[in-house]
C-alpha cells in the first residue's frame, strides 16, 4: 500500500512540476534603425507579456525619445505544405474458366494500384509592430522686436 502512495505522490509532483514552467515572453527585432525606429515581431496569438517585452524593446531603441507606433497587424511570413497520400493495391482475381478453340479463357480483374493524395498549404503569420522614434520638439523663444516694445510702452501711457 505504501508503494502505491509513493508512486502516486511522485506522479503528482511530476505533473505539478511541469505546469510551473515560467513563461518566456517572445518578441524579436525584424528591422531596427538605432534611435530612429524599426519593426518588432510577436507570435500571431501573442500574450500581454509579449507586448510588454516589445514595448520595452521599442523604448530601449528610442532612448529618451517618444515611441510612435505607425502600424501593427498580422503579416504573412511564409507557408508550409503538408501532403497526405493513400495507396490501395488490388492484386487481381484472374482465373482460367475454360478454353475456347484450345485457347485459355480467363475471367476477373487485373492487378491495379490506386494512389490518392492531397496537399494542404497553410500560411505562416506573425504580428508585427512598425514604430518610429519621435524627437522631443522644443518651442523656440521668440524675440520681441524694439517696435513691439515701443508700441507696448505707448499703450501703457494712454
Amino acid at each position: 500500500m505504501s508503494l502505491l502512495k509513493i508512486t502516486f505522490a511522485l506522479a503528482f509532483l511530476g505533473i505539478v512540476g511541469c505546469q510551473t514552467m515560467p513563461y518566456q515572453p517572445y518578441a524579436r527585432d525584424v528591422k531596427k534603425k538605432p534611435q530612429s525606429g524599426g519593426t518588432i515581431a510577436l507570435h500571431s496569438e501573442h500574450r500581454d507579456e509579449d507586448r510588454a517585452k516589445a514595448t520595452q524593446m521599442m523604448s530601449t531603441n528610442c532612448g529618451s525619445n517618444e515611441v510612435k507606433v505607425l502600424e501593427e497587424g498580422e503579416v504573412v511570413v511564409g507557408q508550409t505544405t503538408n501532403t497526405n497520400a493513400n495507396q490501395n493495391s488490388n492484386y487481381g482475381n484472374k482465373q482460367q474458366v475454360g478454353t475456347l478453340f484450345g485457347m485459355p479463357v480467363t475471367s476477373g480483374s487485373d492487378a491495379s494500384t490506386n494512389v490518392n493524395s492531397t496537399a494542404t498549404t497553410t500560411q505562416l503569420k506573425e504580428w508585427q509592430i512598425t514604430y518610429e522614434c519621435v524627437a522631443a520638439t522644443t518651442v523656440p523663444a521668440t524675440k520681441t522686436s524694439s517696435a513691439t516694445k515701443a508700441k507696448a510702452a505707448t499703450t501703457k501711457k494712454n
